[in-house]
């Protein structure tokens, strides 16, 4: 599993000295493998690695706060993501991210298990990106290294299961704070149906 007290090449005293709570859940996810050339290059800029793969993060503005050359910068944005959208549906780049579309996950604050449509390497570093619906809703750009890959079946696909690497305490929390609303959440829709039946 992805969230043991001490997962595979993890010394004791790292992060992980706690096991976390996790869930299941459906999610949002899009990844891509990235090369250890990659991952060695922008491994002090985890940001460097998220926007060449899922391009630069569009961030919204105060109404206040928008001018031309903003406004231009953001239809600017806008278009290069539309290039890349055109990229991936033409199938010119195989190495671009794929998106597993709405998957059941399992999540915990140090790793989560998501099906893929392609296998990977146990160690391989893949980027992430997750939207997690909380009270603003938030898409997480993480790094991943693969714990373990299994085939389902040729038409569902692997199970891919991987350890959180370089995860912020920020982000670590946020995913956490996740885990406990949702479990909130089907504890109580048990509890409603008990209820009712």
């Amino acid at each position: 599993m992805v969230d043991e007290k001490h997962p595979p090449g993890e010394k004791r005293g790292e992060a992980n000295r706690r096991g976390y709570a996790r869930v299941d859940d459906l999610l949002k996810i899009d990844y891509r493998k990235i090369s250890q050339r990659e991952y060695e290059r922008y491994q002090d800029n985890q940001e460097g690695i998220f926007a060449t793969v899922f391009g630069e993060p569009l961030k919204i503005p105060e109404i206040e706060e928008i001018d031309l050359k903003l406004l231009y910068k953001l239809v600017y944005q806008a278009n290069l993501k539309m290039d890349r959208i055109l990229e991936i549906l033409g199938g010119r780049d195989a190495e671009q991210y794929a998106s597993a579309g709405i998957e059941y996950v399992n999540i915990s604050g140090s790793g989560m298990k998501f099906t893929a449509n392609r296998s990977f390497s146990t160690g391989d570093i893949i980027a992430l990106r997750i939207f997690l619906p909380l009270d603003s809703s938030t898409w997480m750009t993480l790094l991943g290294k693969v714990t373990s890959c299994a085939q389902l079946s040729p038409q569902e696909g692997y199970s891919v299961a991987v350890h959180f690497v370089g995860l912020s305490e920020d982000d670590r929390e946020m995913i956490i704070k996740y885990v406990f609303k949702r479990q909130r959440e089907l504890l109580r829709v048990t509890s409603d149906m008990k209820d009712q039946g």
